[in-house]
Parts: structure tokens; C-alpha cells; sequence
């Protein structure tokens, strides 16, 4: 159970640390689980570290591009502009995260590497020594010129061989005496095995050097090597001696000058390969840089899903605005009268009918008297008779008239009456 103290400590800190106050504060806190903001539902797409005069910029930008006529317009074209800032937030966020996995396989690649030196390192430095039961040494085979070359193979191995060898001039430069540790070192950043110097003409010598440096600093330390090699070892053999194949050094200036002759002469390769080994591992850095450019993951898959949608959002915002400006044109447009249809044709008068004339001539002879005859009496103003054929007074004989014109009936006497002619 808390005590008094406790209590009264709790209280304390509770009322300095129980968060912001402020609107600014509170603001800040509620996007603490914010992660990329592509899913924000805010009205205000702005997050902390953008500038929302950026955001306006952006908006009056596009209006002052589309000039919207109305608030439907201005409305469309903000929200288009909204939709374009999501879209360049989501490139920036792809950006930003591809970058990271490129530094990160390039960083992941080095530190893998540097492990492989580090190792390669320890195992070239690793004084076996003799077996005390099959199973006790290490479990790889103690080879130190594949130690060597599988080191120079990387930049990070030749700059790690370098340092060595420059440790190794430092040493021979300050005229300290040498232990059996730094002779194994000089040796072994050699890629060779100590017990070979009695058959390496170049080991010959370095034992030689220092044995005129310092008399028994060569023998000491071979004989001490043959002790500690195994007797598994297929180079030992109880029955070699050490022996000089190689003349001595004339003194021990002579003897140090050997020495840091071959100290300055594999410093001098390893910064020459160094440069080399850079140029290969640029080229292979940029391949390593383009593998890790694209992202299958499904969180990169999903931000192209966002991507796709939010552009058919924009496109779909864009052609909207362009049927209503569309059809706002077509309303302001003055309405077309019909076009006068033309003037009717005039109807065309019937053609007279041709007259009837029979195939017989005599008939037609006939038709031709009788037309004459008409006209003869119209000519003499009289009326014709029924039949032309008979003469008027053959057929119809003339009926008398009075005065006033009218015919006179007859009486039963025989005489004729008045009558008007009808």
C-alpha cells in the first residue's frame, strides 16, 4: 500500500506533467500516433510539418487557372487542388521511404561486410597451437593466404589490412623491441604460416633482419612456432631445423630498413587497391541502390492504391467541372429562330385536254363542218339549230312574233297570239 509520502508525491506529479493546455499544445499532441497522414479525414489536409501557406498558394493557384464562376466552381477547384496536395504527400512519403531502404541495404550490405573483415581478421590472427583432444582448436582450417585474399576482396577488408600495416610501421619506426605477438601479426598480414620461413626466401630474410636487430629475436621465435604447431599440422615435421638460405643484413639499420621497406611497399598496394575496390563498389552500390528503389511490400502496394484512387478523385473532380462549364455555356447561348422554310412552288396549271378526235376521217370531216358552221352563226347572230344537217327552215320553220318580240301562239282559228319568246 502507497504511504502518505507516495500519495503526496503522485499528486505533485500529476499536476506538472497532465499534458498540453494550450490550443497549440493539444493541437501538436493529437498527431503523436500520426504516422504518414494519407488516411486523414481532417478538413484541414495541412499536417505539422507542412506550411499551409503552401496549401493556400496551391488553391489560389488553381482558381486563378480555372477561374471559377460560382461557388459550385470554386468549390471543384479546391477540392481538386486539395486532392493534388494529397497526391504530392503521397509521392513525397514514397519517396522518403524508398530513400530509407536504400540507405538501409547500403548500410546493411556495409555492416554485413564489416562483419565477414572482422571475422576474417580473427581467424588470421588465431594462434592454433597444438591439440589437446581431436576435438579441441577451431573448426576451420587455418589458412592464412585465404585469409588474406578474402580480405583484400572489399574495400572494408583492404583498409582493415591497411591499418594493420600501418600499426607495423609505427612499430618498426619507434625502435621498441618486438614481441612473439607482433612477429605472428608481421608474418601472418604476409598470408603466410611462421614455420615457412625456413623454406620462404622473403621470411628467411625478415628472421634474418631480426636477428640483427637483436640477436635470437628471429630463431627464438621460429622454434617457438614449431613447438606450438599441431602435430596434425601436414607442414610440421619433428626432423627441420632452422637454417638461412638468404644473406643477413650488413646491420641492424640495414636489418630495420628491410622491414619498413616491406611495410611502405604493402601500404602502397593497399591504397592503390583501396582505389580500385571504390570504383567497383560504386557500380555496386548503384546496383544495390535500384534493387532497393521499388518496394513490393504490402504497405507500398496499398500507397499505390491510395495513389490510383485519389487520381481518378482528381480526374473525376476535373471532368465534372468541365460538363458544368459546359453546360453553362450551352444555357447563356441566345436561342436560334427556326429558318424560314422556302416559298411553295406554284402549282402548275393543268395542261388543257386535248380534244377527242376518232380515228375515223369521215367523222373528223364532220367534227370540222360542224366547227365551221357554229362560227358562220354566231358571225350572223343567230342561234344554231338542233341539227346541222337540216337547213332552219326544212326542220324548224321561223314561228311569227308580234311587235314587242313575242311569239304568237295560235289560236284555234289558226291565228297566232302574243307571246313573249322564251
Amino acid at each position: 500500500m502507497a504511504t502518505d509520502a507516495q500519495i503526496q508525491a503522485n499528486r505533485a506529479n500529476a499536476k506538472k506533467s497532465c499534458g498540453p493546455k494550450s490550443e497549440e499544445g493539444k493541437a501538436k499532441s493529437r498527431l503523436n500516433a500520426l504516422k504518414h497522414g494519407l488516411c486523414a479525414q481532417t478538413v484541414n489536409p495541412v499536417l505539422p510539418h507542412e506550411d499551409p501557406s503552401a496549401l493556400e498558394a496551391k488553391i489560389q493557384e488553381w482558381i486563378d487557372d480555372y477561374q471559377p464562376a460560382n461557388a459550385i466552381e470554386r468549390e471543384l477547384v479546391s477540392r481538386a487542388a486539395r486532392i493534388s496536395w494529397s497526391l504530392d504527400r503521397a509521392e513525397r512519403h514514397e519517396t522518403a521511404l524508398l530513400a530509407r531502404n536504400v540507405r538501409k541495404a547500403m548500410l546493411g550490405s556495409r555492416a554485413k561486410r564489416m562483419e565477414q573483415v572482422c571475422e576474417l581478421g580473427r581467424k588470421l590472427f588465431y594462434m592454433a597451437g597444438k591439440r589437446l583432444l581431436p576435438t579441441s582448436g577451431p573448426d576451420w582450417a587455418d589458412d592464412p593466404s585465404a585469409f588474406v585474399a578474402r580480405l583484400e576482396e572489399s574495400p572494408e577488408g583492404a583498409r582493415w589490412l591497411l591499418d594493420r600495416w600501418v600499426e607495423m610501421r609505427c612499430l618498426i619506426i619507434s625502435n621498441e623491441n618486438w614481441t612473439f605477438l607482433d612477429q605472428f601479426r608481421f608474418v601472418r598480414l604476409l598470408g603466410k604460416q611462421p614455420l615457412a620461413a625456413i623454406d620462404d626466401p622473403e621470411l628467411n630474410e625478415i628472421f634474418l633482419a631480426w636477428e640483427t636487430i637483436e640477436e635470437l629475436w628471429g630463431t627464438r621465435f621460429w622454434h617457438q612456432m614449431q613447438e606450438l604447431t599441431p602435430y596434425e599440422d601436414p607442414a610440421f615435421s619433428a626432423w627441420r631445423v632452422w637454417r638461412e638460405i638468404v644473406p643477413r643484413p650488413e646491420s641492424p639499420e640495414a636489418g630495420i630498413a628491410f622491414l619498413r621497406g616491406i611495410a611502405d611497399r604493402e601500404i602502397e598496394r593497399l591504397q592503390d587497391l583501396i582505389v580500385d575496390l571504390d570504383e567497383i563498389e560504386g557500380d555496386d552500390a548503384l546496383e544495390l541502390a535500384e534493387q532497393a528503389s521499388f518496394s513490393a511490400s504490402d504497405a507500398s502496394e496499398r500507397l499505390r492504391r491510395y495513389q490510383t484512387a485519389r487520381t481518378r478523385e482528381l480526374l473525376r473532380t476535373i471532368d465534372l467541372l468541365a460538363k458544368l462549364r459546359k453546360a453553362e455555356a450551352q444555357a447563356s447561348k441566345p436561342e436560334k429562330k427556326a429558318p424560314k422554310e422556302p416559298n411553295p412552288p406554284a402549282p402548275r396549271k393543268p395542261p388543257a385536254p386535248r380534244p377527242y378526235y376518232r380515228s375515223d376521217p369521215i367523222e373528223n370531216l364532220v367534227a370540222e363542218g360542224m366547227t365551221d358552221y357554229l362560227a358562220k352563226l354566231l358571225e350572223a347572230g343567230e342561234r344554231p339549230s338542233r341539227s346541222p344537217k337540216t337547213s332552219a327552215n326544212e326542220a324548224n320553220p321561223p314561228r311569227p312574233t308580234g311587235a314587242d318580240g313575242r311569239l304568237k301562239e295560235a289560236s284555234s282559228d289558226g291565228s297566232f297570239l302574243g307571246t313573249p319568246i322564251i
